[in-house]
C-alpha cells in the first residue's frame, strides 16, 4: 500500500507487544478468533478491504432505489392528498406501498451492515483496541466505521468492555527509541482554525443582497436614510474576503497536516507511539483523496 494517512493505524504492533500483558491479551484474542493481530501489514489490509465493503454497501443499488422510491413516493403522496380525492384510502395506498418498500431496503441496508461489522476480524479487533486502552497503550484513533457510528453518534458495534487480569495497572507502553515525530507549529495552528469559518459565504451574500435592496428602495422611495444599507454591501464583501482568506489559509495548512500524518504512520511502522489524534485531524483522515 500507499504511504498515505489512512495507513495509519489505531494502535501499532510495537505498542502491543511493549507490554507483556498486553501482548498476552492480544494473543489470546487473535487465537480466539483466528487471526495475528500483530501483523501491522495484514490488519492494515483486512481492516482497509471492509471498510471498503462496508462503503459499497452504503452506496449501493439498494441504498439508490430506497432513496427514489422514498422521493417517488413522498412527492405522490403528496400531489394525490392536496387532489383531495373521493376515496383518500386508495388514493394514498400506492405511494404508502413504495415508501414502504423504501423502508424495507433501508432496514435491509442496516441489517447487511450490522452482520459485516460482526465479522470475526472485527470482532477481535475491537477486542484488541479495548484492551490495548485497558492497559494504558496508546490508541491513535478508534475508526467511527469500526464501531458503526451514524450520525447521532451512536455506536452499532462499540468496543467491548475490557479490565485487565487482577494485579496488573495500566502502565502504559515502555519507553522505545524511537520517538514520534514532533507537532509543527503549521500543524497546531491546523488544528485551532480547521472547524472556524464555513458561514462566511452566505453570510457575505446575505448582507450584499440585504444592502443591494436597502439602496434600490432609497432610489425608487427617494429616501436619503435608505442609502445607508451601502455599508452592508462593504460589510458583505468584508465578510466574504474574510472567509476566502480564512479557506486558502485552511487548505495551506491542511497540506502541512497531511505531511504530519504521514510521518506518524512511519514512526508508528517504526516502533514509535502514536497518541489519540485532535478532532481536527482525526477529521482529515477520514478523508479520503
Amino acid at each position: 500500500m500507499d504511504n498515505n494517512p489512512s495507513d495509519l493505524l489505531p494502535v501499532g504492533a510495537h505498542a502491543l507487544s511493549a507490554d507483556p500483558r498486553l501482548a498476552d491479551a492480544v494473543r489470546q484474542i487473535g487465537s480466539t478468533y483466528g487471526y495475528d493481530y500483530f501483523d501491522d501489514g495484514a490488519v492494515r489490509k483486512t481492516l482497509s478491504e471492509h471498510e471498503a465493503a462496508l462503503r459499497r454497501l452504503g452506496r449501493g443499488g439498494l441504498v439508490w432505489a430506497g432513496s427514489l422510491a422514498a422521493a417517488v413516493g413522498i412527492v405522490w403522496l403528496v400531489w394525490a392528498v392536496a387532489g383531495k380525492p373521493d376515496n383518500m384510502a386508495v388514493a394514498a395506498a400506492p405511494p404508502a406501498a413504495l415508501l414502504v418498500l423504501a423502508l424495507a431496503a433501508f432496514v435491509q441496508v442496516n441489517l447487511q451492515g450490522r452482520r459485516k461489522l460482526r465479522h470475526p476480524f472485527l470482532e477481535g479487533y475491537r477486542h484488541v483496541l479495548a484492551a490495548a486502552r485497558a492497559h494504558g497503550a496508546p490508541v491513535t484513533f478508534v475508526p467511527a466505521w469500526l464501531t458503526g457510528r451514524g450520525g447521532a453518534a451512536l455506536d452499532v458495534a462499540p468496543l467491548p468492555s475490557y479490565a485487565p487480569p487482577a494485579g496488573a495497572s495500566a502502565t502504559g507502553v515502555r519507553a522505545t527509541p524511537v520517538a514520534p515525530p514532533p507537532k509543527p507549529a503549521e500543524v497546531e495552528e491546523y488544528e485551532r482554525i480547521a472547524d472556524q469559518g464555513g458561514w462566511h459565504d452566505e453570510a457575505g451574500w446575505i448582507l450584499i443582497v440585504a444592502g443591494a435592496v436597502g439602496v434600490g428602495y432609497a432610489v425608487v422611495k427617494d429616501l436619503p436614510a435608505a442609502y445607508a444599507s451601502v455599508l452592508l454591501i462593504a460589510l458583505g464583501i468584508w465578510t466574504w474576503l474574510a472567509g476566502h482568506r480564512l479557506g486558502r489559509r485552511q487548505r495551506e495548512l491542511s497540506r502541512e497536516a497531511r505531511l504530519y500524518l504521514d510521518e506518524l504512520t512511519s514512526a508508528q511502522a517504526a516502533g514509535a507511539p502514536v497518541h489519540e489524534l485532535s478532532p481536527p485531524l482525526r477529521k482529515l483522515l477520514d478523508t479520503r483523496l
